[in-house]
């Protein structure tokens, strides 16, 4: 076989409007001296958002959750969001504190977390950084339990 008539591998063209999502820790059993309420998991997404993606994320918040009460979903990278899907996410933030869990947002693009505000009102927690998400998930975060927005829990973070 010659290098001409060798099958060539093909790539699929990378598409910057799809969303990709990942979750850390990855499903499975926590150490046995972790709580449910102190175990952390992280869903990071980027891309475009459709109502789609955010049933496939509000589907991983689930599974997570199975394993973790602190969720924190990474939207840092996402550059478009259906306002349809909010609020699936919404009721499932509900569902986790029911169970005395939380789940909190990072997110950096303004356009983003005024699609989540307006959506939402004050029900989701947003935050400007991933660190600052796990530390209210954590509970480390002296920020007041679900009513402040990133910039007003930095401030009040950095004055206490």
């Amino acid at each position: 076989m010659t290098d001409k008539s060798r099958p060539q591998a093909t790539t699929l063209p990378r598409n910057p409007r799809m969303a990709v999502m990942a979750l850390k820790p990855a499903p499975g059993v926590r150490p046995a001296a972790e709580r449910w309420q102190d175990a952390l998991a992280v869903i990071a997404v980027r891309g475009e958002l459709d109502r789609d993606a955010l049933w496939a994320i509000d589907f991983t918040v689930g599974r997570a959750a199975v394993e973790a009460g602190r969720i924190v979903l990474d939207l840092l990278e996402v550059t478009h969001l259906d306002y349809a899907g909010v609020s699936d996410l919404v009721a499932r933030r509900r569902e986790l504190v029911q169970r005395g869990g939380e789940m909190s947002i990072a997110v950096k693009n303004p356009y983003i977390a005024n699609i989540l505000k307006a959506a939402s009102g004050s029900e989701l927690v947003l935050f400007r950084s991933v660190a600052e998400a796990s530390a209210l998930a954590s509970g480390t975060a002296v920020v007041a339990a679900g009513r402040k927005s990133a910039s007003q829990g930095v401030a009040r973070k950095k004055g206490t």
